[in-house]
């Protein structure tokens, strides 16, 4: 199952200077533990900076919501559930207990799309009232698929087709007439409506820039050894 999880361990020092690679690999295997474990929790801490930053790996502003009235800051949950697992003496994975959680991370470190059908959308939101008026969601889907109302011609017959806002879709028409016009205009252009995807923009907050994997994680390590020896 793939996931978030950034895996760090000693074989990377092989990519260091001769002494360095030496010296890592004639430690105790307690202190390369201790090596490993550095190096983990301080991915760990830069990518909670990330998060509470909202920049991603490359120190870029990561993609909004498209809901731009919520305001609170995007993968909060991610950064308080991550953890440190050591593997050995010589591994680590800064990742997360719960696998739905590695699976969202994923998605947000990615940019995976997340499938989606109607017996998910209602075991996550449950069944709507399909009676109440018509969300501002549904507008904007209708208005994407280039709904039109008809109505009759002043003079003359037959009817003519008028654009309308978004107001005027959430305040006449029910979710449920939405949802069905929706359906019918989806399957009308051989688009499908019981399945789709919902794209989650690419949000790199975990593990070095790409490109830069091994210059991380020799600085990473270089920084544990340093760290060890002042103590």
């Amino acid at each position: 199952m793939p996931d978030a999880t950034m895996r760090v361990d000693t074989d990377h020092a092989g990519r260091m200077r001769l002494f360095e690679q030496m010296e890592v690999l004639s430690m105790p295997g307690r202190t390369r533990r201790n090596v490993v474990k550095r190096m983990a929790r301080q991915v760990q801490k830069d990518a909670r900076a990330n998060i509470r930053s909202q920049k991603t790996t490359r120190g870029l502003p990561m993609e909004a919501r498209k809901d731009t009235r919520v305001r609170r800051k995007m993968l909060r949950g991610l950064s308080r559930e991550m953890t440190v697992f050591m593997r050995g003496n010589a591994a680590a994975e800064v990742t997360w207990r719960n696998g739905l959680t590695a699976k969202i991370a994923d998605r947000h470190q990615r940019g995976v799309p997340e499938p989606w059908n109607r017996g998910k959308a209602r075991k996550v939101y449950g069944v709507p009232d399909y009676k109440a008026n018509a969300t501002r969601a549904q507008a904007k889907s209708l208005k994407a698929e280039g709904y039109r109302l008809r109505v009759k011609k002043k003079r003359g017959k037959g009817c003519r087709l008028v654009r309308v806002s978004l107001r005027w879709i959430t305040e006449n028409l029910s979710r449920g007439q939405a949802g069905l016009i929706l359906r019918l205009m989806r399957t009308n252009s051989k688009r499908g409506a019981r399945s789709w995807e919902i794209r989650t923009p690419a949000r790199p907050f975990l593990g070095p820039r790409l490109g830069d994997e091994d210059k991380f994680l020799t600085g990473l390590a270089r920084q544990a050894i340093s760290e060890i020896r002042n103590r």
